[in-house]
């Protein structure tokens, strides 16, 4: 049975509980969703208690300081069309563990050893616990699935991952000088369509009719795109310490993101560049000039340009929606995910 509204509303937030908020970047809109998001951050802490050590303190850091971003479209997904419930607060937690789990893998095969300013898992366990840790946190999210009773989201779920998967093989076997078209497939996988899943998750979970599930699941699928064309913008001309992890790492590792490939296209420097983009070694060693180069060019502007495109259709596929607070919240996050610095 699912939690009634009144439940929630007898919860009272506490300063620890507000500091959590924050640090979820729930912001200004926080009492929204306050107590959906504080519900699902208890039961994050209560599998990191169960957890036996290493796992728990593993866990533990890679939830301090998250955005919660797939947690809140789950949640706000499913109170576009009725009032909060438990199969929502459950599929926000899954979805939390399984973007949790897809990092500890990421930074296992992008060899990085920071995130959000504190040192990787992997950097401190070495990648043997770490690839434990990642499927550990896949397992808690599926066991949470199947307790619950949550079949459709499961299926979504594992869809995502199956498709995050093939993403980052085509990322990982392509040719550095990808097709624009190649690139916004790559991202459609590995990172659009974990959002895709959270959003018809929350969406079914919300007992939303089928068209409206389509809908929001085009609207996870367009904010994810445009969420990591920032992301891959931001690993150029970011902040380290406001990123939480050196810029300039995905040039290192070779994989050409969309400043990248309108800068190779079109900007004449581009010649002498070309011929070492296979190579790790003399790409570490150019990186600087590189993204000098590249922030003289219009290759920012345009990549800009392009997560507004797709932030755009984000917005435009909630148009028949109900109105309501949160789908104006959803609008909100569109422009949001476009503008951080972070």
């Amino acid at each position: 049975m699912g939690l009634p509204r009144g439940v929630f509303c007898r919860i009272k937030i506490s300063p620890d509980d507000k500091n959590i908020l924050e640090n979820t970047m729930i912001g200004r809109d926080s009492d929204l969703i306050a107590e959906e998001i504080k519900l699902v951050e208890r039961e994050l802490m209560g599998i990191i208690e169960q957890c036996n050590e290493p796992f728990g303190s593993m866990l533990k850091n890679m939830f301090s300081g998250g955005k919660r971003l797939r947690p809140k479209l789950v949640l706000l997904s499913g109170l576009c069309f009725s009032s909060a419930n438990s199969e929502m607060i459950y599929s926000a937690v899954a979805a939390e563990l399984i973007h949790t789990a897809s990092l500890i893998h990421d930074d296992i095969i992008d060899e990085s050893y920071f995130r959000r300013n504190q040192p990787t898992i992997n950097y401190i366990h070495g990648n043997h616990i770490a690839v434990l840790a990642g499927d550990f946190a896949f397992a808690k999210a599926f066991e949470i699935l199947s307790v619950h009773n949550l079949h459709r989201c499961n299926h979504y779920f594992v869809s995502a991952i199956q498709e995050m998967c093939q993403g980052e093989v085509m990322q990982a076997v392509g040719d550095p000088l990808l097709e624009e078209n190649h690139y916004f497939e790559i991202i459609e996988k590995k990172t659009a369509s974990l959002m895709w899943a959270c959003c018809k998750a929350g969406a079914v979970c919300g007992k939303a009719g089928e068209e409206y599930v389509e809908k929001m699941g085009l609207y996870g699928r367009y904010l994810g795109c445009a969420f990591q064309i920032v992301d891959d913008l931001l690993d150029v001309i970011g902040d380290k310490v406001e990123v939480g992890k050196p810029v300039g790492h995905d040039l290192e590792e070779g994989k050409i993101t969309l400043p990248y490939i309108y800068f190779f296209r079109e900007s004449p420097l581009s010649s002498k560049y070309r011929p070492i983009l296979k190579d790790k070694h003399l790409l570490s060693k150019v990186k600087s000039q590189i993204i000098a180069d590249l922030k003289r060019s219009e290759a920012i502007s345009k990549t800009y340009a392009k997560a507004e495109e797709f932030s755009q259709k984000a917005r435009d596929a909630l148009k028949e929606l109900p109105e309501s607070v949160y789908k104006k919240f959803l609008i909100e996050l569109s422009f949001e995910v476009v503008n951080r610095k972070k």
